[in-house]
């Protein structure tokens, strides 16, 4: 409604402007000795009328512009600053956590560092213990082994010197001479 009536103003103060120059140049052409103030008073007074209507109607309109376009900025400025606020504060949070995260991260290092040297002397220990284990196994199976070979290789010494003597005594001796042979030759062997 506003525009309208601002509208219509200036189509009037227009038409006033007409008007004082037509009646300006008349007073010009039609009368040579007419005063040249008078176009300066029509002037002055359409001047004065535009005036008016530019501050009755037009300047209310302009200033409420104005002010809610100052508004509209000063809130896009708060909002601006606020969210410029917020940015730096989530940009100081997730930069401390990224520390915090490297921290961890450096930390989760060296425990795993630690727990894989310990997990290693676990085993290298384990690994010691079976050798360990391994070996006196075997040292005892070859003991084993060599008692009883030597045991096999004496029962087999002995079969074959009775036989031997047995041979040698059947055809040398008497029977009286291979039985004093034979057992003193088995008290030997058994010392």
């Amino acid at each position: 409604m506003r525009r309208r009536i601002t509208i219509a103003a200036l189509a009037t103060a227009m038409a006033l402007n007409q008007a004082a120059s037509s009646l300006a140049e008349e007073g010009a052409h039609g009368h040579e000795h007419a005063s040249p103030v008078w176009p300066l008073v029509y002037g002055v007074i359409n001047l004065a009328i535009f005036v008016w209507l530019l501050a009755r109607f037009a300047w209310p309109a302009v200033r409420t512009l104005v002010r809610e376009r100052r508004d509209n900025v000063v809130r896009a400025i708060d909002a601006a600053s606020a969210a410029k606020a917020e940015a730096l504060k989530l940009k100081t949070e997730w930069e401390t956590r990224l520390a915090q995260f490297n921290q961890s991260v450096e930390d989760l290092r060296q425990q795993a560092r630690r727990d894989a040297e310990r997990e290693r002397d676990r085993i290298l220990a384990a690994a010691h213990k079976a050798a360990a284990a391994i070996r006196r196994d075997a040292e005892m199976a070859a003991d084993y082994e060599l008692r009883r070979t030597q045991e096999l290789l004496r029962a087999e010494l002995v079969r074959q010197a009775v036989q031997l003597a047995e041979e040698a005594a059947r055809s040398r001796l008497t029977a009286g001479d291979q039985q004093r042979f034979v057992a003193e030759f088995l008290k030997q062997v058994t010392l």
